[in-house]
């Protein structure tokens, strides 16, 4: 044997020679993927600053720490991970009014890495508004002829409103901002009631100068124009907004006895117009001196043709959902609502109960995720145990199972979610809403 050992070594060497200069036989470079978070916060005006008060986990698939990364000072977030698909968790601090600091913590599950995200921010006490100009006076309406008004809609806010007589309407306390040396934005008003014969009528008005003056009170005169449509002859009841000019207008409850319905169709934004309508039916309320909890459906579209809108309707059938005792939610931090078929993902938020601790900040917690798997308030969010753990008390439960007419793909949800958000998404969107309060 030792005579042929030469024979044999000297192909094996030729092999190996060989074979060290193909690439097949080359180990491969890791994948990498990079994620991208920005921050950022909106002031009274529209106008975006960024925001870095706030740190991203990420975490593996039983939201258990991997990694933390802190913003940085122009509110971004960034990090490469050999991972296509990731779990995360933002953990950001939140402030309103004139409350103490809180924590609003929000996780998505299995998103795709290389999908931008972004957040957007509630920080009142470092909103900037130096950059907004607002104006506040009183605006007098004048219209047709009302014998009733019903109701009265305005894309503005206001402190109230009177009937001055059967042809002028008094809004106080108007406020309207503005990017200062921008164009105000254009405002609407919309009367609706009754003519001198009883009859439906309505009355609109569109303005866009909201400079002040001596008088402190804007005069505005209402249009006159409307088309009156036919609903179709079995309807929900619903509510629908028109949108343009970045505001919502014309604001409208229809009842599901209405047959008809005026709508304002010849405005001169109407080219750029859409109609936003949604209805909501609910199956169960229970309101006790222990809890209120409340289970019911709804249903939005948003269209360019009214006659879309009008064709809302939430599901009357209930879905097999325990809204008693929420045994979807298990002890061990497992949920499972796929009994729900066909809805694809569940947003699940979590109040904490945090008023009985000594200062302690207000805590809510939302996870975006499939429709069955576990919680991320099951585990330890480290960095922050002394504010809440896995057995904190949770003094209100909001679910939210959601289904799209336009996909069934979870990652197209859980990419809007993550605020890419998208018209052909929302334009036909269902859910079912589960809330509990103790």
């Amino acid at each position: 044997m030792l005579k042929h050992s030469p024979i044999i070594l000297v192909p094996l060497l030729l092999i190996q020679a060989c074979g060290s200069s193909s690439s097949s036989d080359k180990t491969p470079e890791p994948a990498e993927y990079q994620f991208n978070l920005s921050a950022k916060l909106t002031n009274t005006c529209g106008l975006e600053s960024s925001f870095d008060k706030y740190e991203v986990h990420l975490q593996d698939d039983n939201w258990e720490l991997i990694a933390k990364y802190s913003a940085n000072v122009d509110g971004l977030v960034s990090f490469t991970t050999d991972q296509k698909e990731i779990n995360y968790t933002i953990v950001a601090k939140t402030q309103q009014d004139e409350a103490a600091e809180g924590l609003d913590i929000v996780s998505y599950y299995q998103v795709q890495t290389t999908t931008p995200a972004s957040y957007s921010a509630t920080y009142d006490s470092l909103q900037d508004d130096a950059s907004c100009e607002c104006n506040t006076q009183d605006i007098q309406l004048a219209h047709r002829y009302f014998n009733e008004i019903k109701s009265v809609a305005t894309s503005f806010s206001y402190d109230d409103w009177q009937i001055i007589d059967p042809k002028t309407t008094y809004f106080s306390g108007v406020e309207v901002c503005r990017k200062s040396e921008d164009l105000w934005p254009v405002q609407s008003i919309a009367v609706r009631g009754l003519d001198i014969n009883n009859n439906t009528s309505v009355a609109a008005s569109l303005l866009n100068d909201f400079t002040d003056n001596e008088e402190q009170l804007w005069q505005a005169s209402a249009l006159e124009d409307y088309y009156i449509a036919d609903l179709p002859l079995e309807h929900a009841s619903f509510e629908m907004n028109q949108m343009f000019s970045d505001g919502e207008h014309f604001h409208v409850a229809v009842d599901v006895n209405d047959e008809r319905l005026p709508v304002f169709s010849s405005h001169e934004y109407i080219s750029e117009s859409r109609y936003h309508s949604n209805s909501n039916h609910i199956f169960e309320i229970i309101d006790s001196m222990f809890r209120y909890s409340v289970f019911g459906s709804y249903h939005q579209i948003h269209s360019t043709m009214f006659n879309d809108a009008f064709t809302v309707s939430a599901e009357l059938e209930e879905p097999d959902i325990d809204n008693e005792n929420f045994s979807e939610l298990a002890a061990d931090g497992t949920y499972d609502y796929s009994a729900v078929s066909g809805y694809p993902l569940i947003e699940v938020g979590f109040d904490y109960d945090t008023e009985a601790t000594t200062d302690a900040p207000a805590v809510f917690w939302t996870l975006y995720g499939p429709t069955k798997g576990k919680l991320p308030s099951s585990v330890q969010l480290e960095g922050y145990e002394e504010i809440v753990t896995p057995d904190s008390d949770i003094k209100t439960t909001d679910i939210r199972i959601i289904k799209s007419g336009s996909t069934n793909k979870y990652d197209d949800y859980i990419e809007y979610y993550q605020g890419n958000l998208d018209d052909e998404f929302s334009d036909n969107l269902k859910y079912f809403h589960l809330k509990l309060k103790l």
